[in-house]
């Protein structure tokens, strides 16, 4: 496919991804973290199984498609190299902290996710927003992935299998709680330059990947023991 297929048809796969889970957890009443892990599972499959497990080399980028290794171009400011995702991903984060912080639909997304029966019963349709959150979370991984091919400078079915770990690392230690209703996109952006630091500190100091990923996990659990200290006083 040319790319100006190519790359839209790809944003529109991980809309079509974030419409299935949320189509499953509104319509089927399905718990969100079984739907999000099963579809994990079964999508990842996919690719797997479509891309037949090759890798597409960076050589083969540049001459075909150097578009996609957009997001890995480089600039230097004051001897520190900074990579044209950084500017994708600082200009996300405004969008959302906008939408989240000054828009009627920000407002009703806290309401729906602080107590849902509650927003519904204040004529807010819990069901669309939770779906579009989910299309809106799709769209976003999607953008996710094209930053990821100009990081790496290749395109590999097991680019970023660690990241829904990060993430949710991310999240938790910015201050978002996972039972929802309590959360800003400047902690999120905190949190994951916490996680990002801390892999980068164990890294150099020479910790296997298995103990990197041991680490991770702790932070995991001391964040979402933080979060439920922080719900009881809070209560």
């Amino acid at each position: 496919m040319p790319i100006i297929v190519a790359f839209p048809a790809g944003l529109l796969t991980g809309v079509a991804c974030g419409f299935l889970n949320g189509s499953l957890v509104t319509r089927l009443k399905m718990p969100p973290f079984i739907v999000t892990l099963g579809t994990w599972s079964i999508i990842g499959a996919l690719n797997t199984f479509y891309s037949q497990s090759e890798t597409i080399r960076s050589h083969d980028l540049e001459a075909y498609a150097p578009f996609l290794q957009m997001m890995g171009v480089t600039f230097n400011v004051d001897g520190a190299r900074i990579m044209l995702g950084t500017f994708l991903l600082i200009a996300l984060a405004i969008v959302a902290w906008y939408v989240l912080n000054r828009t009627g639909y920000g407002r009703h997304i806290y309401a729906t996710g602080d107590d849902p029966e509650a927003a519904r019963l204040a004529g807010i349709n819990t069901e669309h927003i939770l779906l579009s959150v989910y299309v809106l979370a799709g769209l976003i991984a999607a953008m996710a992935g094209w930053a990821i091919i100009g990081r790496v400078g290749a395109i590999s079915p097991t680019a970023g299998e660690n990241a829904n770990l990060d993430s949710i690392t991310a999240v938790v230690i910015g201050g978002t709680s996972l039972f929802g209703g309590r959360g800003s996109i400047v902690g999120t952006l905190i949190g994951a330059l916490i996680v990002g630091v801390f892999r980068s500190a164990v890294s150099l100091a020479g910790l296997d990947v298995l103990w990197q990923e041991f680490a991770i996990g702790v932070l995991i659990i001391i964040a979402v023991a933080l979060d439920q200290w922080i719900r009881r006083v809070s209560a």
